[in-house]
């Protein structure tokens, strides 16, 4: 990790339930130098119990073919919003391009977009000032999250996108080399 950012990582926060998967992710990393300090947690709740608040803001947050793993729409809400409060900046949603994975990454963007637009309406009620000087107080006041797009799958309204009414699986011809 060093090697491509230099410095910039000073400590990872895992969640994996599976204890059996966090003891090969640690084989894997055990002899490797200049890594920056890596906890593991077993649940979101366990990792919202043992940091300090101050220290919930990540940079990047990633969830990586789990969301498929959770059989109901309203505990992946709760997921993904849960992880959403962790990040400061980033959160990647992956999981398979199947037609399900397209549903499942639909849905939680059409979430995220919801939940983030909700927020921005209340303090615009909220704020009794006059129009003209609104939109610097609710720029403001949500300047650390304000602003939520989508980078991919597609960045416009995915409701004219193939890749969202496609039946069939969607996945890259050609495999990534690390």
């Amino acid at each position: 990790m060093r090697a491509v950012w230099p410095k910039s990582i000073e400590r990872v926060n895992l969640v994996e339930p599976s204890k059996e998967m966090q003891r090969a992710g640690q084989s894997l990393l055990d002899n490797l130098k200049g890594l920056p300090l890596i906890h593991s947690y077993d649940s979101i709740q366990e990792l919202n119990r043992k940091i300090e608040k101050h220290e919930r803001g990540h940079d990047l947050v990633v969830s990586s073919y789990a969301l498929g793993e959770i059989p109901s729409l309203s505990d992946r809400i709760t997921i993904v919003r849960q992880l959403w409060d962790l990040t400061s900046d980033v959160l990647v949603l992956l999981e398979p391009g199947t037609p399900q994975g397209a549903k499942i990454i639909s849905q939680m963007r059409s979430y995220i977009l919801w939940m983030e637009k909700r927020k921005c309406r209340k303090i615009e009620k909220s704020s009794s000032r006059p129009p003209s000087s609104m939109k610097s107080i609710v720029a403001q006041k949500v300047s650390l999250k304000n602003g939520s797009f989508v980078v991919a799958p597609v960045s416009w309204d995915h409701k004219y996108c193939i890749y969202f009414s496609n039946t069939t699986n969607f996945n890259f011809t050609k495999g990534l080399v690390a």
